[in-house]
């Protein structure tokens, strides 16, 4: 076994920097091609820089060549039979990794289609769950969330208000006080969304975030008066970034509100509203300036309103 990988390494007996070099060279010279070729038959596409082409392109390289050293050795120093064997499992992961993607797509697919559903629904929203998944990404970022838990709650955070479908249009587009029975069937959104998909197989992971994004801290929130860290985290997140969406905003109620003003008021609702820790790290992106695109296009909204007014 010693001489084995001896030899293995031996760049005299195993050809490794010779066969590095040729994928090197056709690895270079094809994508080159490509590339040109993609850039000058389509006028449409976004023209991307050779640099990040490449760069992206070669997170495969390194892969595709320890595959093709495993597989050229199985059949120099173990046989055909071996080498057979190695086929076959690479085609039964291979399988196994392309029925995950499809999967994925799946779930994508089934997120896209649920999101035009609410923006079809709710015009005055259009675009609020997509935005409350982009913060929701980059706190659960500060937060050092795993990726797959990550994942999953942004995702949940696209079709969040997916419950609303089932509430009447006059009363979610209603700009006066809503009456208390009007109320109460707003705040039914959140069970609603959860009955219409914890059947569903591909997105029933982290559904208790849409059903307890309107849980409090305190225990005053909606629908169980969950407290504390008995609400799920995903859940936590949503509740400051869905409330962050409609402080940037505003709503037909509420005017939008400035970078300070918002920042004051999740320092005024941290132990109550909020998670005091999750208010924490918003605070500390929107201080870090991770929204000051948000607040530039709403203080040129607000310009502008003030304009048509004169």
């Amino acid at each position: 076994m010693f001489k084995l990988s001896r030899s293995f390494f031996d760049g005299n007996s195993f050809p490794i920097l010779s066969i590095l070099s040729a994928i090197l060279v056709y690895f270079l010279i094809n994508n080159l091609l490509v590339y040109i070729v993609v850039n000058l038959s389509n006028s449409d596409i976004n023209k991307f820089s050779l640099f990040n082409y490449f760069r992206e392109l070669s997170k495969n390289l390194i892969t595709s060549y320890f595959i093709g050293l495993i597989l050229l050795a199985s059949y120099t120093y173990f046989g055909k039979s071996f080498f057979v064997l190695i086929i076959i499992l690479l085609f039964i992961i291979k399988d196994f990794f392309y029925s995950r993607l499809q999967q994925m797509n799946s779930y994508t697919q089934i997120i896209e289609s649920f999101l035009k559903v609410i923006d079809s629904k709710d015009h005055y929203t259009e675009g609020h769950c997509e935005r409350v998944a982009k913060y929701s990404y980059h706190l659960c970022n500060e937060m050092n969330l795993s990726r797959a838990k990550s994942e999953k709650i942004i995702s949940i955070a696209k079709i969040h208000d997916i419950g609303k479908i089932y509430v009447d249009d006059d009363i979610l587009r209603s700009s006066d006080n809503l009456k208390s029975e009007e109320y109460e069937e707003i705040k039914r959104h959140t069970k609603y969304g959860y009955q219409l998909l914890k059947d569903i197989d591909l997105i029933n992971d982290e559904l208790d975030v849409i059903l307890y994004h309107h849980e409090r801290w305190d225990g005053r929130g909606y629908p169980e008066g969950l407290k504390g860290e008995k609400i799920p985290v995903g859940a936590r997140i949503l509740a400051v970034t869905d409330s962050l969406d409609v402080m940037i905003t505003g709503r037909s109620y509420k005017p939008p509100m400035k970078k300070e003003e918002i920042i004051a008021e999740l320092e005024k609702c941290a132990g109550g509203q909020f998670d005091p820790e999750i208010a924490e790290k918003m605070i500390k992106l929107i201080k870090d300036g991770f929204f000051d695109d948000k607040f530039k296009s709403e203080e040129k909204i607000r310009e502008l309103e003030l304009s048509l007014e004169y």
